[in-house]
């Protein structure tokens, strides 16, 4: 009964849309309590994402949009901003899939305006790239006992 259920349900993109990070997943997980809808994967996506680093040692990036390359994070949102604010075309954002944890299969419908949310500053600058996320977890609780108040 419930294969037929399953088989009778068609979905579409709204169903794999995420209303608090505006993502469309692949193989979303809806919570419950608040409907944000997640998705958990990791893979090694540097070298597909990520062209090369700049004189100043920061990763390098090419525009989705445009295909214009070579820009450091904050020159592809002045980039973006300046040349693609209202062109809301579904991609993969670079910055995202460079990460540890990025996923090259999550599609952000308006990039533009996930740039602007989601990547102000440099995620190097607040996290150690190097470890995996529990144990970034693990060091934010002791250093979060750590902290005076």
């Amino acid at each position: 009964m419930a294969e037929d259920l399953s088989a009778a349900t068609s979905y579409t993109e709204d169903d794999f849309y995420c209303p608090v990070c505006q993502e469309v997943l692949k193989t979303p997980v809806r919570t419950t309590a608040c409907q944000h809808v997640s998705e958990t994967s990791t893979s090694d996506n540097t070298e597909t994402y990520q062209e090369n680093t700049s004189s100043s040692g920061h990763p390098t990036f090419k525009c989705p949009l445009c295909q214009e390359s070579n820009f450091t994070r904050q020159r592809l949102l002045d980039h973006c901003n300046s040349n693609h604010l209202f062109q809301i075309v579904p991609v993969t954002c670079p910055i995202c899939v460079s990460l540890p944890w990025g996923d090259p299969s999550q599609i952000t419908r308006n990039f533009v305006s996930h740039l602007n949310q989601r990547h102000q500053f440099d995620y190097g600058e607040f996290v150690n790239l190097q470890l995996d996320e529990e144990t970034q977890y693990q060091t934010a609780v002791e250093e979060s006992f750590q902290v005076n108040i």
